[in-house]
Formats: C-alpha cells, sequence, structure tokens
C-alpha cells in the first residue's frame, strides 16, 4: 500500500474513533443525567408526599384535639345538667316530705303514693344516667337515693300506722251455702247465737276484716264493705270473698289464700303474701316483701312492688252480681287497666325486664273462677 494512502487511513479511522468515542461519552452522560433527574424527581415526590402526610396528621391531631375539648365540654354540661335536675327532684321529695306533717290523714295515702312514684322516678333517672356518671358519683345519688327512701317510708309509719285489726261486729258461722265442707264466716249487724270464728278482737278502730284465721272461707258482702277500710291479716290456707268497693285495702302475713276483692277505690296495700293468689281491682297497688304470688290485676293507676319475687300478673277477671256498679261507686274506669305497669324498686335497668315479675302464661290462667 502506498503510503499515503496508509496515512490517509489511519488518520479517518483515527477520526472515526474519536467521534465514536466522543459520541459513546456523550450518549452516558446523557443517560445518567436522565437517571439523576429521575431521581430527583422521585425523591421530590417523596418528600412532598411526606410533607403532605406530616400536615394531614397535624390537621387530624388538631382535630382530635378540638373534638376532645367538644367531649369533654359536652360531658360537663351533661354532668351539670344532670346534677341539676337530681338536686331539683331530691329538693321537691323533701319539700314533699315536709308537707306530710300538715296534711290530713285522709290526704296522706295518696300523698305518699306521689313521693314514692317520685323517688322511682329519680332511681330510674340516675341508672340510666350510668353511662356518663363516674362510680363514686352514682354512688352517691343512690345513697342520697335510699337514705330519702328510709326518711318516707319512717315518715309514713309514724303518721300512718298500721291498723291492728278489730271488729266492731261479731261474727258468726254460717255453714249453708258452704259446698266445700269449710267454715264460711261473715259479718252481721247484730250479734246472733252461734259460733265465733277465730277472728280476734284487737281494738274498736277497723270496721271490717278478717284475723288470725286459717282454712276458711270468709266473705264480706257489699253493704258491709262500701267505702271502708278493709284489713286481712294472718290468714293461712284461706279463701276470702270481698264482694264492694272498699275504700281501701290492706293485705298482711297471708299464706295459700286466695283473695278476691271487688274495686278498691283507691289503693291496696300488700305485704309478706306468700304462695297466694290476689284477684284484686283498685286505684294503686303496692306489693312489698311477698313471694311465689299470682295477681289478677285491675289497676288504673300504677304497681308498685319492692322486695318481691316470683310475681306472675293477669288481668282482673272476677265476675259477680253488679260489679259493674261497683266499679262506677269505687270511681274506677273499667277500660283502663295497667296490669303490665309494675314498677320494681329493686330493678331499675330501664332497659331489661325485672327478672322478679313476669305476665302469666296464657294457659296458666284461671277462666272462670266460678268453676
Amino acid at each position: 500500500m502506498e503510503p499515503n494512502r496508509l496515512i490517509k487511513s489511519i488518520f479517518w479511522l483515527t477520526s472515526l474513533t474519536g467521534a465514536g468515542y466522543l459520541l459513546l461519552i456523550a450518549t452516558t452522560a446523557s443517560q445518567d443525567s436522565s437517571k439523576l433527574k429521575m431521581e430527583l424527581i422521585s425523591e421530590g415526590a417523596d418528600r412532598i408526599s411526606a410533607m403532605k402526610n406530616r400536615e394531614v396528621e397535624r390537621q387530624m391531631n388538631i382535630q382530635r384535639k378540638q373534638e376532645s375539648k367538644k367531649s369533654i365540654s359536652a360531658a360537663n354540661e351533661q354532668l351539670d345538667f344532670f346534677e341539676k335536675t337530681f338536686n331539683e327532684k331530691i329538693s321537691f321529695i323533701e319539700a314533699m316530705l315536709k308537707k306530710s306533717q300538715t296534711l290530713s290523714k285522709n290526704e296522706l295515702p295518696e300523698h305518699f303514693n306521689i313521693i314514692s312514684k317520685e323517688i322511682l322516678v329519680v332511681q330510674k333517672y340516675v341508672a340510666a344516667s350510668n353511662l356518663f356518671l363516674c362510680n363514686y358519683y352514682l354512688q352517691k345519688c343512690q345513697s342520697t337515693l335510699q337514705a330519702l327512701s328510709i326518711r318516707a317510708k319512717e315518715l309514713e309509719n309514724n303518721l300512718l300506722p298500721k291498723k291492728k285489726f278489730g271488729f266492731k261486729n261479731k261474727i258468726k258461722l254460717k255453714d249453708e251455702d258452704n259446698s266445700q265442707g269449710m267454715d264460711l264466716v261473715d259479718f252481721s249487724n247484730k250479734p246472733q247465737n252461734g259460733s265465733l270464728s277465730s277472728s280476734k278482737v284487737h281494738d274498736n278502730n277497723i270496721e271490717c276484716g278478717f284475723y288470725d284465721s286459717a282454712n276458711k272461707v270468709l266473705s264480706l258482702c257489699p253493704d258491709q264493705v262500701a267505702k271502708k277500710d278493709v284489713s286481712l291479716e294472718k290468714l293461712s290456707n284461706c279463701k276470702v270473698y270481698l264482694k264492694g268497693f272498699p275504700s281501701t285495702l290492706h293485705l298482711n302475713n297471708l299464706d295459700n289464700c286466695r283473695i278476691f276483692s271487688g274495686p278498691v277505690s283507691t289503693s291496696i296495700f300488700a305485704e309478706n303474701c306468700n304462695n297466694s293468689t290476689l284477684v284484686i281491682a283498685c286505684q294503686q297497688l303496692r306489693l312489698h316483701s311477698s313471694q311465689n304470688i299470682e295477681i289478677y290485676l285491675h289497676v288504673t293507676s300504677r304497681a308498685i312492688m319492692e322486695d318481691c319475687s316470683k310475681v306472675a300478673v293477669a288481668p282482673y277477671n272476677w265476675r259477680y252480681e253488679n260489679i259493674d256498679q261497683h266499679f262506677l261507686d269505687a270511681g274506677l274506669d273499667k277500660q283502663v287497666n295497667n296490669w303490665r305497669c309494675i314498677d320494681d324498686f329493686n330493678w331499675l335497668n330501664a332497659e331489661r325486664h325485672s327478672p322478679n315479675w313476669r305476665e302469666m302464661e296464657q294457659e296458666k290462667r284461671v277462666i272462670d273462677w266460678n268453676q
């Protein structure tokens, strides 16, 4: 090869190689720059995302603090409202207790009924507020109510002492109309010859009733109980029929008895009644310390029970001659019967039914008492 041509070939080869090298370097630099840019962009995006997350978290913390303040404020307002309402109700009951000293004996039974209702209302209010009340405050309120209940009961016992059983009329045994072979006891306006029952005369304060009897069928007619205070105490294995419209009815220490009563114009007070059946109608029923009883009830107001268990309730269904007129005479509405409305002082959970009483099963109810 000629020298000139060899020199030219080497020159062009060197030129091309240098250009390729330069091109390669430029290409590599361009790729590195793009990669760097992508890394910078990615890093920037991460920083922006982190900043946004921190801002969102900061805003959420601010919102949580605001909600917490609102919650605390609302709780304080709720507690303040509860405390105000509770104190107002307690003050009202205390004023009612103070007023008791100025009322006549005829007004006192209904007055103490109202006090009992008010105490029950406050007890339920406290029970319903236990979601936001602390244990200390809840126990404090319950202690206040317990003390108030004791005061009310003591005051009622002082102003309205339980009457002892004394009878103005003598009692004679009547064997006629006695289909069950048991002693049938009634009152007579005039003493007549015949055996006296085992009823015991205590004093002359009670107009009619029965005391300390066992295994008897006892009855009082409408004229004997009309608008009177009737008392039944210390009876065992007895059936008692009260046809008429007494003013009040007191039941105490009954065991394994069946009591049938016409409409009572005011209240029925029952205490220590066990293993018995009560077929009664009244304006209000107050049941205390009684177990395992069935009540066929007509009540136009409400029934109140305390320290009772195994109580079964069904609607009143006793029928006898002139009972519709006796309802009118007693001032009771036959169309209004709140037999399901029972306030249990030992059960304050408004969301669950008291375990101490139940509606009697349909198949267990007596349909006809004359059979």
